[in-house]
This record gives structure tokens, C-alpha cells and sequence, in this order.
């Protein structure tokens, strides 16, 4: 009997625990269009209603990808919506932009990565998607190569380009791992030659055959000029050197910590990495960390496709490496799948991107906004605290068996986050909000299963804006 009636709470525990899972599925779908539509300039209600039934439709364009109505027919309904919304508007509506650039992404995405990094993903694409059109757009309205460069700024001109070329290993990288049979070295290389031309492209159809005009004749040159025309060089060595010692210190203390130190602790190093190397820098040199984050996830794009060539025409080493450096904390890095494994690793990429694209998506909103600092807040402070008190002191349990997840570490999730908040300077946020935004947010992490390092800091952002 005993028996029997455990069995019942837990079936009802890990049923009442789906229930609720369903609920931080739309996190990021309310987030990503609260933080899109206010980071533009129409601030209004509607345009946040567009938005969000922009995110809603992709959402259900990318959910037909794991049921059997077939993926492709359903990718071209969402291309021939997009048309017939330039037919009908004369311009590319940004609600059809992310419906069609999501839907591309699940179709790209195929079987190669995990569901809820393939719905992050997909999502991710469709801000990037929207926010590239509405650079071209602006850039085909100006004539003038300067004005061009003001109206958009060149920090969002490079990180969407790089964001582009992060994407585009990404996708390459997903459907080298799709193929059954090895892909011909040819092809390997015509593949990367391409994708190295995307930014070079966004670039030039900004400007729209105005370079001679232009004082930097390729994204990689400006690139270089904007970092030596905002940072002085002095600055530059003494960052690079910082974060070098930064990181280093780091793994050496994943290292010391080994066989003492459970790896979900440990995971939680890169969490405070991320605090130390970045906060004492967000003021003064906010521009150069979007354009850095920006830069960093093209390179781990390219890492991660070199992985999966590796594994096609090497000899597995670059899995094996990464593996090597990280030891066992290599789950934090990539997953606890082997290095031989076919399939798409993404795990690795939801902390930068958590901590960068709340960064990305508030320029311009004002200084004294609390959103950049989400990424940081949520995953270096409170991420990171909700593990340690729910590993050590953690003993209720919400949903029982179905979730590892406690009230403690929600409790620490919240002082914590509120905590590092009012260390944050010059911010115009009241208090009674900022404990609303950050209890709501630990509710979303205690009841998150998946890839919740991308998910918390949209979610924090849209309430504090």
C-alpha cells in the first residue's frame, strides 16, 4: 500500500512538474519579443503585441519540425507568407522575418541537436534575422556612407555581420553532422570559403556599393579601426592580459577542485568567470564587449564545426582536447556526449549567448537600464548561488522526484540576484520591481528543464526594462 500511494505522489509530482515545464516554454517567446520590439524605436503596446505574435508563430513553425506534417512544406508556407506580407505591406514585415528565418533554422537544424537548443536556436536566428533586415533596410533608405554609419552604428553592423558568421558554421556544422556519408574535403573547404563571405556581404549590402566612400573597405578592417578608435592600445593589452589571468586562474581551480568538489559546483566556475572578467569592464567599454561577444561566438562556431570535420576527416583530437582541458567539468563545455559523437553540441554556447544577447538587444535603450546587466546577474550571480545552497543545504523539494531542483536554492537565487542588482550603479529600477523580476525569474529557472542559461537572462531582461 505504501508502495502504491509513493508511486501515486510521484506520478502526480512529475505531472504537476510537466505542467508547470510548459509554462517556462513561453518565457523565452514573451522575452525575446519584449526585448526586440522595446529595443526599437516604437515603444507602444501594439508593437509589442506584433512582436510577440511574431515569436508565438515561429514558435509554432519550429514546433511542426518534431511532428510528422513534414518539415519542408511547412518551411515553404512560411516563405510564402513572408512574400505575400511584402506583397500586401511593400517592405518585409518583421513578424514574417522571424516566422520564416525560425522555421529555417529548426529545417537546418534537422536532427542534429537536442529539442530545446534547437527552439533556442531557431529563435535566436529570428532576432538575428530581424535586426539584419532592419539594418539593410535603414542602409538602402541613406545615401551617405557616414549617415549610414551613425543611423545604425557600427556596433550593430559588426556583431549582426559576426552573428551571421556564427550562424553560419552553426548550421554547416548541423548538417555536416545530418549526413550519413562523409562529405568530400572539397566540399568541406568550399563550405567554410563561403561562410567566411557572409560578413564581407552583410557588410557590403549595408552600403550598397558605396565603399569607395567608406574608410574601411571590408568588415575585417573595420573591425580592427573600431577597436583602436574606442579602446587606446594600452587598454587593449592590459584587458587581454586581465582576462587571460582571469581564465587561467579558473582552470586551475576546475582542476584543484576535481576530486573534492561536485561538478555542478564546478560547472558554476565559468558562471563567476563570466562576473569577473566582464562586469569590472561593462561601463567603460560596453561598445567593445558586444563587438567581442560577438566575435568570440563566431569563434566557437568555427571551433565546434572543426570538431565535427575532425570527426569526419581527422582523428576525433579536437573533441578529445576540449575534453582533456576541461576533465570532468567537460559537461559544462561539451555535454557529457563523447567527443566522437556525430551530433550538434551547443551546451557550450548558452552561457555566452546568455550573457550576450540581452547586451546585444539594449542598445540604445539608455545607460541607466538594468537589462544589459541580465546575462550577469541571472547566470554569474544568481545561476551560480541557486546551484551551490541547492547542492549543500538544498533539501525541499518542489515537484519530488521529478525535478533535483529546491526551495533553498530559489530563495538564493533571488537574495543573490537582488544582491549583486543594487550593487549595480547609476540604475533606474525601484525595488519593489527588481525583487518582482528576480522572484519570477528563479520561478522560471525552478521550473526550467533544458538549456536554461539562455532562457533566465531574456526573461529577467523583459521584466527590468
Amino acid at each position: 500500500m505504501r508502495r502504491a500511494i509513493n508511486a501515486h505522489r510521484s506520478s502526480a509530482s512529475a505531472s504537476t512538474y510537466a505542467s508547470f515545464n510548459a509554462l517556462p516554454g513561453l518565457a523565452p517567446v514573451w522575452a525575446l519579443a519584449s526585448v526586440v520590439s522595446r529595443s526599437s524605436t516604437l515603444g507602444t503596446r501594439a508593437s509589442v503585441l506584433g512582436e510577440t505574435f511574431a515569436a508565438v508563430a515561429s514558435v509554432a513553425f519550429t514546433d511542426c519540425c518534431f511532428t510528422a506534417s513534414g518539415a519542408m512544406r511547412t518551411f515553404i508556407s512560411a516563405v510564402v507568407y513572408m512574400f505575400a506580407l511584402r506583397v500586401v505591406f511593400g517592405a518585409f514585415a518583421m513578424d514574417s522575418v522571424m516566422v520564416s528565418a525560425a522555421r529555417w533554422a529548426a529545417v537546418a537544424l534537422g536532427s542534429s541537436a537536442r529539442e530545446d537548443e534547437m527552439l533556442s536556436c531557431s529563435l535566436g536566428m529570428a532576432a538575428l534575422a530581424s535586426l539584419g533586415v532592419k539594418i539593410l533596410m535603414v542602409g538602402r533608405e541613406n545615401d551617405s556612407v557616414d549617415s549610414i554609419m551613425i543611423e545604425n552604428s557600427p556596433v550593430m553592423v559588426l556583431g549582426t555581420g559576426f552573428c551571421a558568421l556564427g550562424a553560419g558554421f552553426i548550421f554547416a556544422g548541423a548538417r555536416l553532422a545530418s549526413r550519413r556519408r562523409r562529405a568530400a574535403r572539397w566540399t568541406v573547404v568550399a563550405t567554410v570559403l563561403g561562410i567566411l563571405a557572409i560578413p564581407e556581404a552583410f557588410y557590403r549590402a549595408v552600403f550598397h556599393g558605396s565603399m569607395r566612400q567608406s574608410s574601411s573597405p571590408s568588415i575585417y578592417h573595420a573591425l580592427v579601426r573600431f577597436t583602436l578608435q574606442t579602446t587606446p592600445m594600452k587598454t587593449l593589452f592590459a584587458l587581454g592580459t586581465y582576462w587571460l589571468i582571469s581564465v587561467a586562474a579558473a582552470l586551475y581551480a576546475i582542476h584543484r577542485t576535481r576530486s573534492s568538489v561536485s561538478n555542478t559546483i564546478r560547472r558554476k566556475i565559468f558562471h563567476f568567470l563570466v562576473v569577473i572578467m566582464f562586469t569590472p569592464v561593462m561601463r567603460a567599454h560596453e561598445d567593445l564587449l558586444r563587438v567581442a561577444f560577438a566575435v568570440a561566438f563566431a569563434l566557437f562556431a568555427a571551433v565546434e564545426f572543426a570538431r565535427l570535420c575532425d570527426i569526419h576527416h581527422g582523428s576525433g583530437r579536437v573533441g578529445a582536447f576540449i575534453t582533456r582541458m576541461y576533465g570532468d567539468c567537460a559537461a559544462a563545455v561539451v555535454t557529457t556526449k563523447t567527443s566522437s559523437s556525430p551530433r550538434l553540441i551547443l551546451d557550450h554556447f548558452s552561457l555566452l549567448l546568455g550573457v550576450a544577447v540581452p547586451l546585444w538587444m539594449s542598445e540604445g535603450i539608455g545607460a541607466r537600464s538594468l537589462a544589459p546587466w541580465s546575462g550577469f546577474l541571472t547566470l554569474g550571480v544568481g545561476d551560480s548561488f541557486a546551484a551551490i545552497v541547492g547542492v549543500t543545504m538544498g533539501k525541499h523539494r518542489v515537484f519530488s522526484s521529478a525535478s533535483a531542483k529546491t526551495i533553498e536554492g530559489s530563495l538564493a537565487f533571488t537574495i543573490s540576484t537582488i544582491a549583486a542588482a543594487l550593487c549595480v550603479s547609476d540604475v533606474d529600477i525601484s525595488f519593489t520591481r527588481l525583487v518582482f523580476a528576480s522572484a519570477l525569474t528563479a520561478a522560471c529557472e525552478l521550473t526550467s528543464d533544458g538549456v536554461d542559461n539562455f532562457v533566465l537572462p531574456f526573461y529577467f531582461a523583459a521584466l527590468v526594462r
